[in-house]
């Protein structure tokens, strides 16, 4: 269910010459000897963790990625993932946890859950309640699994994905049942974490794409009126936020995360 990077919790910078004067020298020494901070990351639609690749590929040492997966064969709803996702936090280390996409009101209830160690909640690209206000509750019996049988042929769409492809996209896509992304789908339609995310006491920074046109902007709008506390960062982006501009968004939530600890 988890793929961990291992690194040490402390790492010692290498001792920098007299001639060393290069800014960027000087910044990676200090940077090799930050504190160590686990950052937990539940994936999108897809529920793979695949697409995160982009990301944790450029993530600084200090920042250890923990990614989760959802079953690709099973239907299962945000309460049914909920105990699985929590069962997998770091248990004796502090940690931070990422949501992306659909993966955002997961984050916010587990965030609920107030469990130990966590410090912080990154959102990035996603909602509190369906993306599209004007879609009743109801409309979940419109959304029929075989509308998703094509779903490799989808990743093929630039429009739907915000001009976003790779092989790695594709087999995320094909990998999962089409019953799955359908039920994941009406839950999108469902879910309402408001509450969740008035009541969170903990920072909470939202990464936005400016081109994001799956999750539309009033999101943000509407995550800010509930919590104003927010902190928010709009990048050159589409949905796929950490995979058309994943050094930007480690950059962010690197400085975020050093604000918070």
């Amino acid at each position: 269910m988890a793929t961990v990077t291992q690194r040490p919790k402390w790492c010692h910078p290498t001792p920098i010459p007299s001639s060393a004067y290069n800014p960027s020298y000087i910044i990676k020494a200090l940077a090799d000897c930050m504190q160590s901070m686990h950052i937990v990351l539940l994936p999108g639609l897809d529920g793979t963790g695949l697409l995160f690749e982009p990301f944790t590929e450029v993530l600084p040492k200090h920042l250890i990625p923990i990614v989760l997966h959802y079953p690709t064969d099973k239907a299962l709803g945000y309460q049914d993932l909920l105990p699985r996702v929590i069962n997998q936090l770091p248990q004796d280390a502090p940690f931070f946890i990422l949501g992306e996409s659909f993966g955002g009101p997961l984050a916010l209830h587990v965030a609920a859950q107030k469990p130990a160690g966590l410090k912080g909640v990154i959102l990035c690209a996603t909602f509190v309640s369906c993306p599209y206000a004007w879609i009743p509750r109801w409309a979940t019996w419109l959304v029929p699994s075989s509308i998703f049988g094509a779903s490799p042929l989808i990743a093929k769409i630039s429009a739907y994905f915000g001009a976003y492809y790779s092989a790695t996209l594709y087999r995320a896509l094909a990998s999962v049942k089409s019953s799955v992304f359908a039920h994941r789908i009406r839950e999108v339609i469902e879910v309402n974490v408001s509450k969740e995310l008035a009541e969170c006491q903990l920072p909470i920074l939202y990464l936005q794409g400016k081109r994001d046109f799956v999750v539309p902007k009033s999101n943000l709008k509407r995550i800010i009126a509930l919590k104003p506390s927010v902190q928010y960062i709009q990048l050159e982006a589409s949905h796929m936020v950490l995979q058309n501009q994943p050094q930007s968004a480690a950059n962010a939530i690197d400085l975020f995360i050093q604000q918070h600890l």
